[in-house]
C-alpha cells in the first residue's frame, strides 16, 4: 500500500495554508486566496511559488516555506482512522509506505503524527528528480521493499497521485475526496475507486 501524505494520511490544510500566506505576505504578495492553494494540491512547493510569486527566486522562497512549515509541525494532524487502517493493514502482513511531493520534513511529521513507524519505505520530493505524476517515486519504493508494481496500490487525493500509480502500472489507484482533489478531479485523473474516508480502503485491498 503507497499512500501520499498530505490530504491523504495527513491533514496538513493549516499548515500548507499558514506557510504560503506566511511566505507570500512576507514578501509583499499579499494574503493569498485558500481556495487557489487548493488547487495546487499535489504539486511541489517550488513549483507554486514559480506561479504564485515570479518577481522572487522560488527555492529561496521554498527554503522559508519548510523553515516556517519546521516549526509548525503541529499543524499537520492524522485524518480519523487512519491509525486504525494501518494496524489493520499491517497486520493483514501488508507493507506500507508513503511516496509524496513534501520534501524531507515529511519524516517529523510522520513522527509527530505517530505514524513513521508503520512505514516500510518513505519517499520524498528530494529523493527522486522526478515528482510525481511521474512514477519514479512509485517505483523506487517498489524496489525498496521488493514489491512488483502490479501487485501494489497507490492511494492519494490529487491528479498526480492518480497519474504516477497509472504510470508506475499499479494494480489499481483509489483517490481519496478528504484533502485537496475534488470526487471531479479524481475521476477525471482515471482513479479506480473513489472513497471519502479512509476506514472504506481496507475492503478494496482485503
Amino acid at each position: 500500500m503507497i499512500f501520499d501524505a498530505d490530504g491523504t494520511i495527513l491533514d496538513t490544510r493549516e499548515l500548507i495554508f499558514q506557510a504560503y500566506e506566511h511566505v507570500l505576505s512576507l514578501h509583499g504578495y499579499g494574503k493569498p486566496d485558500r481556495e487557489h492553494i487548493t488547487g495546487f494540491g499535489g504539486v511541489p512547493a517550488d513549483k507554486t511559488y514559480e506561479r504564485l510569486a515570479k518577481d522572487h527566486d522560488a527555492q529561496e522562497l521554498t527554503l522559508i516555506h519548510r523553515a516556517f512549515q519546521n516549526e509548525r509541525l503541529d499543524l499537520g494532524v492524522a485524518y480519523e482512522g487512519l491509525h486504525d487502517l494501518l494496524a489493520k493493514l499491517q497486520g493483514a502482513d501488508l507493507k506500507i509506505a508513503i511516496c509524496t511531493s513534501r520534501g524531507p520534513n515529511v519524516l517529523p511529521l510522520l513522527e509527530s503524527a505517530g505514524v513513521k513507524h508503520y512505514c516500510a519505505s518513505i519517499v520524498h520530493f528530494e529523493m527522486v528528480t522526478n515528482a510525481k505524476p511521474h512514477p519514479e517515486g512509485i517505483l523506487k519504493i517498489c524496489d525498496e521493499i521488493s514489491v512488483s508494481p502490479s501487485r501494489a496500490v497507490m492511494v492519494g487525493d490529487s491528479a498526480e497521485d492518480i497519474g504516477a500509480g497509472k504510470a508506475a502500472g499499479v494494480a489499481f489507484t483509489v483517490g481519496i475526496t478528504h484533502g485537496f482533489g475534488s470526487r471531479d478531479v479524481l475521476e477525471a485523473a482515471g482513479a479506480d475507486y473513489i472513497v471519502d474516508h479512509l476506514s472504506e480502503i481496507l475492503p478494496l485491498v482485503t
